[in-house]
């Protein structure tokens, strides 16, 4: 992995890890759960979201190895796209409307 990789992926766990104690937490309550949850999948600002960029970086990195004649890959990442978003996006939003729905749970 080269230096610049290196230092991004070492950002993101960083952040990740930030999400995680505030969700995981001795006092952590369904509302920073919630807020996690949110920073994570935003139906009303998808690109802002965790999994928005992430889904976001995938489609463009389909799109650059379409151009480079990689179609096979392309179409992969670009499911792969899809599904961070709809799939992972679905269930979180679900949980989110449980978490709203049902604070003793």
């Amino acid at each position: 992995m080269n230096p610049t990789t290196a230092d991004a992926v070492a950002s993101i766990r960083l952040g990740l890890t930030a999400l995680r104690e505030q969700a995981l937490g001795d006092s952590a309550d369904h509302q920073d759960q919630a807020d996690v949850l949110t920073a994570l999948y935003d139906d009303r600002d998808r690109a802002g979201s965790v999994l928005g960029m992430v889904s976001d970086l995938l489609s463009a990195l389909g799109e650059r190895v379409d151009e480079q004649g990689a179609e096979a890959a392309a179409e992969d990442l670009h499911e792969a796209a899809g599904h961070v978003q709809d799939s992972a996006g679905t269930q979180i939003q679900r949980a989110l409307d449980a978490l709203a729905g049902d604070p003793g749970r």
